[in-house]
């Protein structure tokens, strides 16, 4: 890698970190190591992750191979045409702590841009000579070339897709952002526990699959979480805010949706499709521009008000099926006029 795109690599992923961790953290980029260490390809044997990461391509974790994720590790992708990812066959131990978050996610794209150094062009005036500047005249400027990253988007890269085969896995106080799916579970046996998903098309992606989503913030996603075939996970302690679409269940997907937050999203906080028909109970579902729930779900002891532009105070207390905040649910009883106090995700965790 040239020396300046290093630099420029070593900076994107020292912001990328610091603005992830906020004060918490210091990287202490002039008294640590410029390494960065690169990685695509199947691995062939257990590997433990410390540092800056650096994916060029797809790294696939083979049945009966372990990666382990230290605290503090930047996994950082290369967008490019078709986005790479991580595919875990066999076992991820991804376990951060609140001070020292794991955080994958994209570099935005490296661009080399050229450009003239700046000259002042009325050194005649001022009585500046060039030379004093550091540079030659007009006649003789050097053209300086500059590498820059474009700011990173949804999409950048796959997500991490935990496959059928894997025995366990585990993500822990992770950021995961910038993905297609920032994690696609394909096994009941993954946990998936006090993270932050943000940014990406869909944060969490369950196909048939019940694993354990507990305690996760997800905000700025297109979907949340998205539940698909016969999905049925305990959804729990999770707050969803400032997505498009909190969660969608699709297809037969049974989710048990149970003491989450889901607040200020911009369309629909819980959209059900086809015959999907989630457990949905003890939420505070509260302010969000849709419907609370949107065709379908069995609603218990929710605290429903604000949603679909009806009023900040006004509070759904109906036990029917159809509402002015929640539309063509399958049944709707006890519902709350005041929050639940335990719904969402214990401060103490972030």
């Amino acid at each position: 890698m040239p020396y300046n795109a290093l630099i420029c690599l070593i900076c994107v992923l020292t912001g990328f970190y610091c603005g992830c961790q906020g004060e918490k953290f210091n990287f202490n980029i002039e008294g640590g190591s410029l390494e960065i260490i690169e990685k695509s390809g199947e691995l062939t044997e257990n590997e433990v992750w410390d540092g800056r990461i650096y994916v060029t391509g797809d790294v696939v974790v083979p049945e009966g191979v372990t990666l382990t994720i230290r605290s503090g590790t930047i996994v950082g992708f290369e967008p490019v045409d078709t986005p790479s990812g991580l595919i875990v066959r066999g076992e991820l131990y991804a376990e951060g702590s609140p001070d020292r978050m794991i955080v994958f996610g994209s570099l935005g794209k490296q661009q080399q841009r050229e450009q003239a150094p700046a000259v002042e062009t009325t050194n005649a005036t001022f009585g500046t000579d060039p030379a004093t500047l550091g540079i030659q005249g007009h006649g003789d400027t050097e053209i300086e070339k500059t590498v820059t990253a474009d700011l990173p988007k949804a999409g950048d890269w796959a997500g991490i897709r935990i496959e059928a085969t894997s025995p366990n896995s585990r993500l822990t106080y992770c950021r995961v952002q910038h993905a297609t799916a920032g994690i696609a579970a394909r096994t009941d046996a993954v946990q998936i526990e006090r993270c932050l998903i943000s940014e990406n098309n869909t944060g969490v992606l369950c196909e048939n699959t019940s694993p354990t989503i507990t305690n996760n913030e997800f905000n700025r996603n297109g979907v949340g979480s998205k539940f698909q075939g016969s999905a049925s996970p305990d959804v729990e302690y999770n707050e969803f805010t400032a997505n498009n679409y909190g969660i969608t269940c699709e297809d037969d997907s049974r989710p048990r949706i149970q003491y989450n937050v889901l607040r200020a999203n911009y369309e629909n906080a819980i959209v059900c499709y086809s015959t999907a028909s989630p457990e949905i109970v003890s939420n505070n579902i509260i302010m969000n521009i849709g419907w609370a729930v949107y065709d379908g779900g069995r609603l218990r002891d929710n605290f429903i008000q604000g949603n679909k532009q009806v009023g900040p105070n006004i509070t759904e207390l109906g036990i029917g099926t159809q509402s002015d905040q929640f539309y063509g649910v399958e049944e709707a009883f006890e519902p709350r006029n005041s929050p639940v106090a335990e719904a969402g995700v214990p401060r103490e965790n972030f």
